[in-house]
C-alpha cells in the first residue's frame, strides 16, 4: 500500500519542474514571432520570452534575445538591431514595390522587372535584411539546440511570421511567372 503513495509523491514531485524536456513547437512559434515583431519595430519586452514551465532551451534563446545593456538602457542582440535599425528602409522598399517577399524563403528580393542599376540599389537594401535573418536563424538553431524536427517548427513559424509582418508593412509576395 505504501508503494502508489510513494509513486504519487515521486510524480507530484516531478511535475513541479520548472522546464519540459527539449524545445516544443509552441515555444519556437513563440520565438518566432517575438523575434519578428522586434526586428519590425513592434515593442516587446525581453522577459516575454521566459515563460513559465517553457522549457530550457528556450531559456537559453530568452537570455540572447534579452540583449545588452549599455548604459542603463537595454538593446537588442546586435542583428536584431540591425534589422530594428534598417526596418525602415526595408519597410519604404517594400511599400513601393522595389523588394519582393520571397514567400516559400521568408525572405526579400529586388523586383526582377526592375532595371539591373535599380536591382543593384535594391539589394543593398535586400541583401544585409536576409543575411541578418539567416543569421538569427542560425542563432536560434544554436541557442535551442534544435532537433531536425524542432528546426522544422522554427523554419515554418519564422516564414510565417516574416511573411506576414512583411505584407503588413505593404510588401507584396513574389509570384514566379508562369
Amino acid at each position: 500500500m505504501k508503494w502508489p503513495l510513494l509513486v504519487l509523491v515521486v510524480l507530484a514531485i516531478g511535475g513541479c519542474e520548472r522546464s519540459r524536456p527539449g524545445i516544443q513547437p509552441d515555444e519556437m512559434r513563440i520565438a518566432a514571432r517575438w523575434l519578428e515583431d522586434v526586428a519590425h519595430g513592434i515593442p516587446r519586452r525581453p522577459g516575454e520570452l521566459e515563460l513559465v514551465g517553457g522549457s530550457s532551451e528556450l531559456l537559453r534563446l530568452a537570455q540572447w534575445a534579452g540583449g545588452d545593456d549599455r548604459d542603463g538602457v537595454r538593446s537588442p542582440p546586435p542583428q536584431l538591431r540591425a534589422r530594428l535599425n534598417r526596418h525602415p528602409a526595408v519597410q519604404a522598399a517594400l511599400r513601393s514595390g522595389v523588394v519582393l517577399i520571397d514567400g516559400a524563403h521568408g525572405l526579400l528580393g529586388p523586383t526582377p522587372t526592375l532595371s539591373t542599376a535599380d536591382q543593384a540599389l535594391a539589394a543593398q537594401i535586400s541583401d544585409p535584411e536576409n543575411r541578418d535573418r539567416r543569421t538569427i536563424d542560425a542563432i536560434v538553431m544554436s541557442r535551442t539546440g534544435a532537433s531536425r524536427e524542432a528546426a522544422g517548427w522554427y523554419t515554418a513559424a519564422v516564414h510565417e511570421a516574416r511573411v506576414a509582418a512583411d505584407t503588413a508593412d505593404g510588401g507584396r509576395v513574389w509570384q514566379k511567372p508562369e
